[in-house]
């Protein structure tokens, strides 16, 4: 090859080299800006707010109540639910903050009543997954606007409470999601480090057991211990 070649050569590499780092860039842009984060999904938000905040309105049916579990179907003003909630209460309960698990036994949502207590809330992930669609939870799949069968993404994690410097775990709570509200990639939007949770471990295996079980919606006494 001769100088005249050579140079040539390396004028052409140099124009087309800018061409290839600009579509370069402009792709990994495209690629980050599908990412479905949208206005309803901060973290900050309680469920209830949530549902508010994208739905326009928000209540709060309990199907199931004992003294260790309850079972609530958080909905929008259409009546649709929009969360299957299994929450699992305490054996004990601290004197500081009796009166607000008090109004939550008594029908009231966890996540509004320890906010109007004072208490900030901060929820510590157990697991984020997808649960298969089943003919087994045809009354949810009802009460979800008679749905057809479909995967149905969960969030299961503790609920902690804190003020003054004190913090207490209280209750564990599984929910389960409509899919027109929350899905997986909501979840991974909402979460901190989801990849860290999509695991399923032998004590989160256990659990789900139980909440597929609730989604039933066929209650009996002894539904959180088996």
């Amino acid at each position: 090859m001769n100088a005249k070649s050579y140079v040539f050569i390396l004028a052409l590499l140099a124009m087309l080299m800018p061409g290839t780092i600009t579509y370069a860039q402009r792709s990994n842009d495209q690629t980050a800006a599908v990412i479905p984060c949208d206005s309803t999904l901060p973290a900050n938000l309680l469920n209830s707010e949530r549902i508010e905040k994208k739905f326009g309105a928000y209540g709060i049916e309990v199907l199931y109540n004992s003294t260790s579990l309850r079972v609530s179907n958080l909905y929008d003003g259409k009546k649709i639910t929009r969360t299957l909630a299994v929450v699992n209460y305490p054996e004990t309960i601290d004197s500081s903050f009796s009166k607000e698990h008090q109004q939550v036994v008594n029908g009231g949502s966890i996540g509004s009543t320890f906010k109007a207590g004072g208490w900030k809330i901060v929820k510590k992930t157990i697991y984020l997954g997808e649960l298969s669609p089943s003919a087994d939870y045809k009354a949810l799949y009802k009460l979800m606007g008679n749905i057809t069968p479909q995967k149905l993404s969960i969030w299961m994690y503790v609920f902690y409470i804190q003020k003054n410097g004190s913090e207490y775990p209280y209750v564990t709570i599984s929910e389960i999601y409509h899919p027109d509200y929350l899905s997986l990639a909501d979840l991974r939007c909402i979460n901190k480090d989801a990849d860290a949770y999509l695991e399923q471990t032998k004590a989160v295996a256990r659990k789900l057991k139980t909440v597929k079980r609730l989604m039933t919606l066929k209650f009996i006494e002894q539904a959180d211990n088996k």
